[in-house]
């Protein structure tokens, strides 16, 4: 039973780690905490529920749409209400995304409808046995792939020309800029990737669920897991997923199915009182 409830931990986690590390990749570039994360998730579902039975594409079809409109939309985000509350009190952007992450949710309500719907894809949804463990192949799929975007984007992050121009930019927006980097261009780019990351983590959420704006209170289990990973710490975020998924099973299973929030944010107060920075988050040092 321990093993079959850590796997099933492991699994979501991975998917959380997915969400959270799309959520870091803004935080990094732009100093944005953005609480739509959990509703660009549950666009991502939609644009799965759009492409696979609204407009009937093949499902690899069906995956470059939901990418190229996450995509899309995490730029139009930021060109039409990050950029222009560039430089003003942090407050003012926090709201901003608190009243974005309303809008989409009326919005998606009253295009879709206020019920759930089905999402079915061609990906593999039985199970087969493995050392006295029942596995879900649907739960591995997710996770295979959660870890393959999260290596891929690692990669293009650390190897690539582009990658090494949002690093910059991230590092130190005023030095970036005076090196000839387009900071905004950077930035879009960020809220682009976060977006699509959060995209693809709906995706699985809405088949292992029912695909409605309800998929927002399991998208924001990444907030919980990048700060008891690390704010600013891309494996601090996956570190976090993966902990807040395997905590949620095991306290669903064990305790009470309510009970699982519970233990996740006692985890984040214990975590904010003992080491506010994260698990792999880096202590900041202010010169006075």
């Amino acid at each position: 039973m321990l093993g079959q409830v850590l796997f099933s931990g492991l699994a979501l986690g991975s998917i959380y780690g997915l969400v959270a590390l799309g959520f870091v990749v803004i935080l990094k570039a732009t100093d944005v905490f953005n609480f739509a994360q959990g509703m660009f998730v549950v666009c991502g579902a939609y644009l799965a529920v759009t492409a696979l039975s609204l407009l009937g594409l093949p499902f690899p079809l069906a995956i470059l749409f939901i990418i190229l409109g996450a995509a899309l939309m995490g730029m139009g985000v930021h060109a039409a209400l990050i950029r222009p509350l560039s430089g003003r009190p942090i407050l003012s952007i926090i709201m901003v995304t608190i009243a974005l992450s309303i809008v989409m949710r009326a919005g998606i309500e009253i295009l879709y409808g206020p019920a759930g719907r089905t999402l079915s894809t061609p990906l593999p949804s039985g199970g087969f046995l493995f050392a006295g463990l029942r596995i879900s192949q649907l739960h591995m799929t997710a996770a295979a792939v959660s870890w393959l975007c999260m290596l891929a984007f690692g990669l293009f992050f650390r190897f690539t020309s582009v990658g090494l121009l949002m690093r910059a930019a991230a590092d130190s927006h005023e030095a970036a800029t005076i090196a000839g980097v387009k900071v905004d261009a950077m930035n879009r780019l960020a809220w682009a990737i976060g977006f699509t990351l959060a995209a693809i983590g709906g995706l699985f959420l809405g088949q292992l669920q029912i695909v409605s704006t309800e998929l927002e209170t399991i998208g924001l289990l990444a907030l919980p897991a990048v700060v008891i990973g690390g704010m600013q710490s891309i494996p601090g975020a996956i570190l976090g997923g993966l902990l807040v998924g395997v905590i949620e099973q095991l306290a669903s299973t064990y305790i009470s199915p309510k009970s699982a929030d519970v233990m996740i944010y006692a985890l984040l107060l214990v975590i904010l009182l003992v080491r506010p920075w994260g698990l792999l988050g880096q202590k900041a040092i202010n010169r006075v």
